[in-house]
């Protein structure tokens, strides 16, 4: 080579280098995020590392809602149309992180996008908000139809998308060059990667609000194992004292609701990693995933709003005799499996006697437990706590009141149905409500019965919908029944 040719090619070299160490400080360098001490505000908006998998750019984050709102699940305005709560003066809505990698903020759910609670005692209350809930509202499906629908829409171009910008923002040049050449485009490209992702959910029910199917999404979207076609969706459950689930010498205490682990740090560890954390993001995260796992540890809900001071007439009042006699029909019949000293509690029983539907039970392969078990074999994820298990976790029963609809599946509405035989429990009601149910507890659950809430029917004639099984105090005559029902309200 000439020495003209030679510099020529050191010229280019140079150019090159530069151009990917420009490109990898301005979009892939690990940046940082708002921060904060309170391990209450890490669990809502702390950063569990999927970022760069999950992540949008902030500002077309921003304006997605404005510009799709014809996509939205439902006749509302924003992301309250897949039911995730936004606190006063916030930045981002409860289960959203915010982080710069390299030079852009990017936006990216984090866990408590499911787990967010919210009630309302009366009608015209504004919704409460509460960390750690069982999530009855969201809708994570719908949000992510959202995003499949918009990257396939013509409407999503960087013109429509800059003007969109530009009325909230004055993006500076440097910027605006970015996000119209680079990062619109590979968004929507993002975005229609994440729906060839999704397209396995396509042949499964629909969630609905309040429901996921995170056994499906690991299966399929992190240990690639092949589609066995089966319905794994299941209520979001509330992260409420799980201090309760530490080892003992004499015993492990199991997780999730067929109990497919028996180890907190792990069950927080691999939420993160099905959401999107990479081996390569763990360690700047490692701190909020050990702050979010002291947060669930200790989190308890507010308490009850049903009350023996309060006066007769209040809707809220249970009378002090039958919260009596339901304490000691609680002690006899359900403290074994409900109760942290219970003999039974978070201990899987067996699917022949609890008797509730099979199908979250059965996605949960042997193949699934060995394949998380090896997961990214060469990186020492360290998973050493999963286990097959055959039945239903005997939980415990912290914030009832706010947990419904009731089973793993969310398939019987209020409590009141709970004690009812299966033939007799309602073969449709509604989801979505906040509204509590003073009478039958649980929320509102018929069409048309809140109209502050967009609410969708359930059918248990559905895959995976079925309200069978757990029969434990229907067989209880009215009088005890009532009184059990009142105890069960003030838990």
């Amino acid at each position: 080579m000439t020495a003209r040719g030679t510099r020529r090619y050191l010229i280019g070299f140079t150019a090159i280098v530069v151009l990917l160490l420009g490109a990898w400080l301005v979009l892939l360098r690990e940046g940082t995020e708002a921060n904060s001490n309170d391990p209450n505000w890490t669990f809502n908006h702390g950063s569990i590392g999927n970022e760069d998998t999950q992540g949008l750019p902030y500002w077309i984050w921003r304006v997605l809602p404005n510009v799709f709102a014809d996509l939205l699940p439902a006749d509302q305005r924003g992301l309250s149309a897949v039911g995730v709560a936004w606190r006063a003066g916030e930045p981002l809505p409860v289960g959203f992180s915010q982080k710069t990698v390299g030079v852009i903020s990017r936006v990216s759910t984090n866990c408590a996008f499911c787990h967010q609670g919210t009630y309302r005692l009366n009608k015209y209350d504004a919704e409460v908000i509460v960390s750690g809930g069982a999530g009855t509202r969201v809708d994570a499906m719908g949000y992510q139809r959202f995003l499949i629908a918009v990257g396939k829409s013509d409407r999503f171009t960087p013109s429509v998308i800059m003007a969109a910008i530009k009325s909230r923002y004055a993006m500076p040049l440097w910027e605006r060059m970015l996000y119209r050449h680079i990062l619109i485009p590979a968004t929507r490209v993002q975005l229609q990667n994440q729906a060839t992702a999704f397209s396995w959910a396509g042949s499964r029910p629909d969630w609905g609000p309040g429901r996921v199917d995170m056994l499906n999404m690991a299966k399929l979207n992190n240990l690639g194992l092949h589609d066995d076609g089966t319905n794994g969706s299941a209520d979001i459950m509330p992260l409420w004292r799980l201090n309760t689930t530490t080892a003992t010498n004499q015993r492990r205490f199991a997780l999730h609701w067929d109990g497919l682990s028996t180890d907190l740090h792990e069950t927080v560890l691999t939420q993160a990693i099905t959401s999107g954390m990479t081996y390569d993001t763990q360690p700047g995260v490692d701190g909020n995933l050990a702050k979010i796992e002291d947060f669930v540890s200790v989190a308890t809900p507010p308490p009850s709003p049903f009350l023996p001071t309060l006066t007769p007439v209040d809707p809220y009042y249970v009378a002090p005799g039958n919260l009596v006699r339901g304490a000691e029909i609680f002690a006899d019949t359900c403290a074994i499996c409900h109760d942290p000293s219970g003999a039974r509690y978070r201990l899987p029983v067996s699917i022949a006697e609890v008797g509730t539907d099979r199908n979250r039970m059965e996605s949960w392969s042997k193949d699934a437990l060995q394949q998380f078990a090896t997961y990214q074999n060469g990186h020492d994820w360290d998973l050493d706590y999963f286990q097959k298990t055959n039945g239903y976790l005997a939980t415990d029963l912290t914030g009832l009141w706010l947990r419904a609809p009731y089973l793993h599946n969310g398939s019987i509405p209020n409590l009141t149905a709970l004690l009812t035989p299966p033939a007799k429990r309602p073969a449709q009601f509604w989801r979505g409500s906040d509204l509590v149910d003073t009478k039958n507890g649980g929320f509102v659950s018929s069409e048309g019965g809140d109209p502050y809430r967009t609410m969708v029917p359930y059918d248990t004639t559905v895959t995976g919908n079925s309200n069978s099984g757990h029969t434990w105090g229907t067989d209880l005559g009215t009088a005890d029944k009532n009184a059990l029902l009142a105890y069960l309200k003030t838990l």
